[in-house]
């Protein structure tokens, strides 16, 4: 992408659907006008990942990691299961990214004193290292990302992201 600053449009949200839902008069417009809330939604979370990514390093916390180490930071030795609970990934997503995180030496398993069937997993001195590291480059990142919006702005947003997380969380339980 490069470096055009794009701001949002003050036309309202109904003046938005109707240009772009009958074309026309969003044909000129700047392409991040022109896109859905989705895109623009994923757009900004690549974003944020990869710079996170390039502030972290080659050897540092990986984006998809990151939510991975931000729990381990907050309670030591949960399970896979729950592990993927807290972010919202697939079992195999997670044994994948677990078995990348130990080969990488962020994490190690040990046996569940509870249960031995199960392993629990904590972060290895070297990978509470690079997680609180992460924590201080996603400070950053937020920082510069939210830098255009005043502090009641970046409250709102937050509260508006919140609310649209828990709306569609809603929306696909009673559709399973």
């Amino acid at each position: 992408m490069d470096s055009k600053s794009y701001h949002v449009s003050e036309h309202s949200a109904a003046d938005h659907t109707s240009s772009t839902q009958y074309g026309d008069q969003a044909f000129g417009a700047d392409p991040l006008q022109r896109v859905t809330l989705g895109y623009l939604i994923n757009l900004q979370a690549r974003l944020l990942a990869q710079s996170l990514k390039m502030r972290n390093g080659a050897d540092g916390i990986l984006p998809g990691q990151f939510p991975i180490v931000l729990e381990l930071l907050r309670a030591d030795g949960p399970t896979q299961r729950d592990l993927c609970e807290f972010v919202k990934i697939e079992q195999s997503t997670m044994a994948n990214t677990l078995k990348r995180m130990e080969r990488d030496e962020i994490i190690e398993r040990r046996a569940c004193v509870d249960d031995g069937r199960q392993a629990t997993v904590h972060l290895t001195e070297r990978g509470r290292t690079l997680a609180q590291d992460a924590v201080v480059n996603a400070f950053e990142v937020n920082r510069i990302a939210l830098e255009p919006l005043d502090k009641n702005a970046q409250v709102q947003l937050r509260a508006w992201l919140i609310a649209m997380v828990e709306q569609l969380e809603a929306d696909g339980a009673k559709r399973r």
